[in-house]
């Protein structure tokens, strides 16, 4: 039977980040452009904040089992693969009970996240959407990660989808009688959803740079496998750059505080050559979309985010 510090593990911890970052960036975007400066000290807000973290750290632990769950399907998790233990394929957890773990997670998201779906039916099936697209990343009949197009949901529904959709639904909460109406800050959560997507992406890429060999082996056709290793180390780049640029335009100066150590991390994935190379990369990536995060949040609570950016609405 299969212990807590192994379920722990293949909850795969330090990739929680992806999930936490959007529903913090959410909130300080309508906080800073949504003309709801004082929504941090309401309950209400507090409230909902708790509920989209909730539903989100329950569907990346479920995306990240389906994960294990597919690739040791797929025979993608070898004893050739360089990197964190897995537990399907280890034999450390069977199938049949991780299955059942992908059902406790996808229900806890719906309990935790039950008070924001019932703010509007469209949040209801935004979140019905992001459980069956974190389900078919690997499993299904189309498992996205094997048929290149990993890169597109990590953006996607761990950058913009997380981070709009909890936007959306504080700005839904406070339209309510008695509560003062907030505009919903479309451009400007888009555009941080982008920004925080490709930060989140580097993690995938060095994860998939560092899986070349045995992904190549299986078939699970990942753009690093499509387009080899340079073509990694050039979207790295660009995800690095690109990403800071657009949280920038939504929180001013403060995320490009972060350029330089952003550019030092991609000179070192450059230079990266052996699967062993990359993997310090995940944590890097890992941790600088997480100072980012913090670096908007602060000066959103600090009121840095310069007026000039209220052109976002």
């Amino acid at each position: 039977m299969a212990t807590a510090r192994t379920w722990i593990a293949a909850c795969r911890p330090k990739t929680l980040v992806a999930a936490v970052a959007p529903i913090a960036l959410g909130g300080a975007v309508v906080v800073a452009q949504a003309g709801g400066p004082g929504l941090w000290a309401e309950p209400g807000f507090i409230f909902l904040i708790l509920s989209c973290l909730g539903f989100a750290l329950c569907v990346q632990v479920a995306c990240n089992f389906a994960n294990d769950l597919g690739d040791a399907r797929r025979g993608a998790d070898t004893a050739a693969r360089v990197g964190p233990r897995r537990a399907v394929s280890a034999g450390d957890i069977t199938p049949a009970a991780m299955r059942r773990g992908i059902w406790v997670a996808c229900l806890l998201a719906l309990v935790l996240g039950a008070p924001v779906a019932s703010l509007s039916p469209w949040l209801l099936v935004a979140g019905l959407l992001a459980i069956a697209c974190a389900l078919g990343y690997t499993l299904g009949p189309f498992p996205l990660a094997y048929r290149g197009l990993g890169d597109v949901f990590v953006v996607g529904c761990f950058g913009v989808q997380a981070t709009v959709l909890t936007a959306w639904a504080v700005c839904t909460a406070f339209e309510e009688p008695g509560c003062d109406s907030l505009a919903m800050p479309w451009v400007a959560a888009l555009l941080a959803g982008l920004g925080l997507g490709l930060l989140a992406d580097n993690i995938l890429v060095a994860n998939n740079a560092r899986d070349y060999e045995t992904d190549r082996a299986v078939d699970k056709r990942t753009t690093v496998v499509r387009f080899g290793r340079g073509f990694a180390r050039r979207l790295h780049g660009f995800n690095t750059v690109v990403g800071l640029g657009c949280l920038a335009l939504v929180f001013g100066w403060a995320p490009l505080a972060l350029l330089p150590l952003g550019l030092w991390h991609h000179l070192g994935f450059r230079r990266a050559r052996q699967p062993v190379d990359f993997l310090p990369f995940l944590g890097r990536a890992a941790g600088l979309m997480l100072l980012a995060t913090v670096l908007c949040v602060t000066a959103t609570c600090l009121g840095w985010v310069p007026a000039g950016t209220l052109w976002l609405r």
